[in-house]
């Protein structure tokens, strides 16, 4: 037996719950826009697909604020400049990912906030993940609204105009090799899904976060301390006070001991303790 809902009866945060929970997995357009400011914006949309070849056309939908009605930054520079890019994310970046979809104020760059890679296009004026192994450059070819009240859609269709594909995902006859493009999805809650791994959970911040702008270039620099753990790290809407005991006890120690202690604090999510570490290699 199968229990039945109306979608007329829900309130609109039920029905998004129903959607994303059910309509999984969703691959995630990291899409980068820009202004006539030359203002530029980074952010994923997972209600994003491709619909026909020829010509060769993408989509994906910034809805409105379900809060407030307000349209995302990404529909306000696309209206403005007709261009866009989509970067494919992968497992590597899942933690930026995360982080970039803070709601942060249009002037904000999030490639900055997340410490990613602008690549310069080669056809269109916004900018792409350098980090990304597929990405499309696309000029806007059609916008269809869907309604113009919080949470309604707006549709982006955008036609394909340059292709960037890292050589290292290729098999030996030249198509994509999925295990190799590493791609991840989004499924309901804070969970995703690998192309590869199945499963894997990775919750949003609850504010906006500091940003990779905010962390020493020791920690930036690590070898030890992964993007998607600076993700976490820079999700902190502030610096947390210094935790004396840490800090008394670690502060003489050596360069990598420190990097595997603030690795070790932030897969425990002992931000804290994380950050007091940053402030004893701040001081180095």
């Amino acid at each position: 037996m199968k229990k039945q809902y109306n979608p007329k009866d829900l309130d609109i945060r039920s029905n998004y719950h129903l959607m994303i929970s059910g309509i999984v997995p969703r691959p995630i357009a990291f899409v980068s826009s820009i202004s006539n400011n030359n203002e530029v914006n980074l952010a994923p949309y997972s209600f994003f697909n491709g619909f026909g070849a020829n010509p060769p056309i993408v989509g994906f939908s910034p809805a409105l604020s379900g809060r407030t009605g307000k349209p995302k930054d990404t529909l306000l520079n696309i209206q403005e400049t007709k261009e866009f890019t989509i970067s494919i994310a992968n497992s590597s970046m899942v933690g930026q990912v995360s982080l970039s979809s803070c709601e942060y104020e249009r002037s904000i760059d999030e490639f900055e906030k997340t410490g990613l890679t602008k690549q310069e296009s080669t056809i269109v004026k916004p900018p792409f993940v350098g980090e990304s192994s597929f990405v499309m450059e696309c000029k806007l070819y059609d916008i269809i609204y869907l309604g113009n009240k919080p949470a309604s859609g707006n549709l982006i269709l955008g036609e394909i105009v340059m292709f960037h594909i890292s050589e290292n995902i290729l098999d030996t006859k030249g198509a994509v090799d999925p295990n190799l493009l590493d791609a991840i999805s989004r499924m309901g809650g804070s969970w995703y899904s690998k192309s590869k791994d199945g499963l894997f959970e990775f919750k949003k911040p609850r504010h906006n976060g500091l940003g990779f702008d905010a962390i020493p270039t020791t920690i930036l620099n690590s070898n030890i301390i992964t993007a998607n753990e600076l993700s976490q790290l820079s999700s902190v809407d502030k610096k947390p006070e210094i935790v004396d005991k840490v800090y008394k006890k670690h502060k003489n120690d050596a360069l990598k001991d420190l990097e595997l202690l603030c690795k070790k604090f932030i897969n425990e999510d002992l931000f804290d303790c994380a950050w007091t570490i940053v402030s004893i290699l701040e001081e180095r």
